[in-house]
């Protein structure tokens, strides 16, 4: 058993508190049929059954339960979500369950994923787990990889473990086990050209819709 916390961990149990002391708190027993949408940072302890849309943190206590999607700037879990998660930070705490999709662009996991996450950098911790499929620039794994992987650079720790079908660039190996088949990088999952976060279009799909503007209005001209 250990006595003393790392700096880390000191650091992480100390901005939570820090969220948590300005949140609005659904505290543990109590129920919540419906959508929330809002601006402040929410600390769920209860039951939701509906969707959450926020412009700030959501957290998520061990014994707090959310049944339906998530959309924030970052998401803090340790308790259950069944749903859609899509934020620019999600951090899936020890003993949290998540199950569905993630769209993100960090997800860092000390619990248990089960579903699809796509992102630019997955970090599966020693003792975290995802099973499905996983898409990303990078991928580092301390914990357990079980399905179908596809990324530029998958790094294997020597805690770590992968099972299922990769889709790789680069693989680094430092002595985790790795069992199932290699081939080339390909898409396993879409990834939304429409941030949304805020349901505005994308830089590339405002670039795109000015390009096709400018060509229609050359188009009027010549003719």
């Amino acid at each position: 058993m250990a006595l003393f916390k790392s700096n880390k961990e000191k650091t992480e149990s100390a901005t939570i508190k820090e969220i948590i002391n300005t949140a609005t708190i659904i505290t543990k027993g109590t129920k919540i049929t419906g959508d929330i949408v809002g601006n402040d940072t929410i600390h769920i302890d209860g039951d939701i059954e509906g969707s959450i849309k926020v412009n700030n943190i959501v957290v998520i206590g061990k014994s707090g339960t959310v049944n339906g999607n998530i959309q924030a700037q970052k998401v803090i879990s340790s308790g259950t979500i069944n749903g859609t998660i899509k934020c620019d930070e999600l951090e899936v705490m020890e003993p949290s369950r998540v199950k569905e999709r993630i769209d993100a662009r960090k997800v860092e996991v000390k619990g248990k994923i089960e579903g699809d996450v796509i992102c630019d950098g997955l970090i599966i911790e020693p003792k975290g787990f995802v099973e499905g499929r996983a898409q990303a620039k990078s991928i580092i794994v301390a914990g357990s990889l079980v399905g179908e992987v596809a990324c530029d650079l998958l790094s294997t720790k020597p805690s770590g473990y992968i099972k299922g079908s990769m889709f790789v660039s680069n693989i680094a190996n430092e002595g985790g086990k790795v069992e199932g088949s290699i081939g080339q990088y390909k898409t396993l999952l879409s990834d939304p050209k429409i941030n949304e976060f805020t349901n505005q279009p994308s830089e590339l799909e405002e670039l795109l819709q000015e390009s096709e503007t400018e060509t229609k209005s050359e188009a009027k001209l010549k003719k």
